[in-house]
């Protein structure tokens, strides 16, 4: 499966660049985040698709096998509560889904070396899509 095109807004690439930057080994899923980071079409806040998939984002995904979809909200490492929904953007589902559109999928490798397919089904929610670009 070819690598679907990923958007992310120049305040995500800076703030995620420097997170990987602070960690002194980087795991498999953040050296994956890294290639797709450097892989990105970077564009302004504002000019964020409103179907993309950014940081604080809540998104209706499906993971196959699975066909019933889940809502969760994509956070920083800092941000994560252990609340229901939340996802890190360490963890391979969050670091996969980053910069995806709403129909795109991709396929992502485990922490166990299976591949992960993910499906964006909606983006319920896009901070830069209310105009909010903390």
């Amino acid at each position: 499966m070819a690598k679907p095109t990923i958007i992310i807004s120049q305040q995500d690439l800076q703030r995620l660049e420097t997170m990987l930057d602070h960690q002194s080994k980087l795991s498999p899923t953040m050296q994956h985040l890294e290639d797709e980071l450097a892989r990105a079409d970077v564009v302004a806040p504002q000019d964020v698709p409103e179907n993309v998939v950014t940081m604080n984002a809540r998104v209706r995904i499906v993971i196959a096998p699975a066909r019933e979809s889940t809502d969760i909200t994509l956070v920083y490492p800092h941000d994560f509560r252990g609340e229901k929904g939340q996802v890190n953007v360490l963890a391979p589902v969050g670091a996969a889904i980053l910069g995806l559109a709403e129909g795109q999928e991709i396929e992502w490798p485990q922490p166990d070396g299976h591949l992960m397919k993910v499906k964006i089904e909606k983006v319920l929610y896009q901070p830069e899509r209310e105009g909010d670009y903390l």
